[in-house]
């Protein structure tokens, strides 16, 4: 515990929030000083930095993956997290027909996906790619409107096509598969024969009910945009040889989906289970973890708070600073961390709430953790979260509870992605997180 010189009614408030300004060092919004706190007595403002936030792991059975615009496709085993496998279900839609020429020929029929931009493992090593088409159609029961990390879907054993390419992600690569030229010349013969299969999508799904697109390696997994296109090449001739296609293009998004499963055997998240949901820093080395597209979240919360009603000189919390460590060599270009974390203020059930905001200028704005990378020894790399509001909110809570903060990706590619984090407790020894509590002090 720090204390910042005493203020006497001579200085002036402007010197004052300049003192204060310089001992506080780098901060997102100034510490308002009020006039009604000055009395006969010594004013002071204290820095706390002893409160120890408690830190643990959430695992949510389900999450749901469908809708997100994104498939995510791969296998990984990561020393933090174990092993997660990814596979991605669809639908294609009819083609727009025209008519052909009597000397068009067959070519080949091509899956055609595109990255877009997220990955989660090592991509300097090929991934294996294989498309299977669905044995049922892909369907809503009564009253569902999404699925989850937990859903799959019937599909033949026997695949369409298996690739093994490498792909670079940030490039924006594209993955085309070559698949069945049994299926092609069948889909060929029936725009050929003008078949009423290709021209109602009802009967058409009928027909194809939908593809499964998974992966036999176990190097990577990587994010494809769902603009996928199966695209049936042929050629006509004249006096020269004219290369066409039809695309059976993506269809009916709601119903796309990803099935996420995670095998956590031999990581200190192994028991985690549907009934033991919660698991606490002190029992996985003093980290925490974040993946939510495997359904764990990450929970900060101040249960000792209040013990600074217990200080005679307490008057009010006036700044509160919380920052959260990646721990050292959690994190590579493999494993980058979220761009982007925002708070949410939680309860016993652990599920997002209101997000975590700060005030600037009269101005309300989202807490995302301002992340600082650290590019030579990663020691100063964290997020960080003004939480004043939200102390000066829970240190009135006299209730016995659960509160707390998650973060949280935001919601657009909280479930579309891989990224992870793991950070370290109060008693971790080299990324330690960190809670600078501001006071003011009144000692008659």
């Amino acid at each position: 515990m720090r204390h910042i010189p005493v203020v006497s009614y001579l200085i002036s408030l402007t010197f004052f929030s300049l003192i204060l300004s310089l001992t506080i060092g780098c901060q997102k919004t100034a510490i308002q000083y009020g006039q009604q706190y000055i009395d006969n007595g010594i004013t002071n403002i204290i820095l706390v930095d002893s409160i120890s936030p408690v830190v643990s792991t959430i695992y949510k059975d389900s999450v749901p993956t469908s809708q997100s615009g994104a498939l995510q496709v791969g296998s990984y085993t990561d020393a933090f997290f174990g092993k997660t496998t990814a596979n991605s279900y669809l639908q294609l839609t009819i083609p727009t027909l025209t008519d052909l020429r009597d000397n068009a020929q067959y070519d080949s029929l091509v899956l055609l996906m595109k990255c877009n931009g997220a990955y989660y493992g090592d991509t300097t090593l090929p991934v294996s790619i294989s498309v299977n088409q669905l044995t049922q159609e892909i369907k809503f029961t009564e009253n569902q409107t999404s699925f989850y990390n937990i859903n799959s879907w019937p599909a033949n054993s026997s695949s369409l096509g298996t690739r093994t390419l490498q792909l670079r992600p940030l490039t924006g690569d594209s993955a085309n598969i070559r698949l069945s030229d049994a299926k092609g010349l069948e889909l060929y013969n029936m725009i050929k024969t003008k078949d009423p299969i290709l021209k109602d999508n009802i009967l058409f799904t009928d027909y194809l009910k939908g593809l499964k697109i998974s992966s036999t390696s176990n190097n990577n997994i990587f994010g494809f945009k769902d603009s996928v296109i199966m695209r049936l090449y042929y050629h006509q001739t004249d006096i020269t040889r004219d290369s066409k296609y039809f695309d059976f293009a993506f269809f009916n998004k709601p119903l796309q989906f990803n099935q996420i499963t995670a095998d956590r055997s031999g990581t200190p998240l192994a028991a985690l289970n549907t009934q033991n949901n919660e698991i606490f820093s002190t029992s996985t080395g003093n980290v925490g973890y974040l993946q939510p597209a495997t359904g764990l979240y990450l929970k900060i919360s101040f249960p000792t708070i209040r013990k600074l009603l217990e200080r005679s000189d307490f008057v009010k919390i006036i700044r509160a600073d919380l920052v959260v460590k990646p721990v050292i060599n959690s994190y590579n270009g493999y494993f980058p961390l979220p761009p982007v974390l925002n708070g949410a203020e939680t309860d016993g059930a652990n599920e997002p709430g209101v997000s975590l905001t700060s005030v600037a200028n009269g101005a309300a704005s989202l807490e995302t953790g301002n992340l600082a990378i650290d590019d030579v020894y990663g020691t100063n790399t964290n997020y960080t979260y003004d939480v004043t509001g939200y102390l000066q909110q829970e240190i009135t809570n006299a209730a016995i509870n659960k509160d707390g903060i998650l973060l949280l990706p935001p919601s657009t590619t909280r479930f579309s992605t891989f990224n992870r984090l793991v950070i370290g407790d109060f008693q971790n020894v080299k990324s330690k997180i960190q809670l600078n509590v501001y006071y003011i002090s009144v000692i008659k």
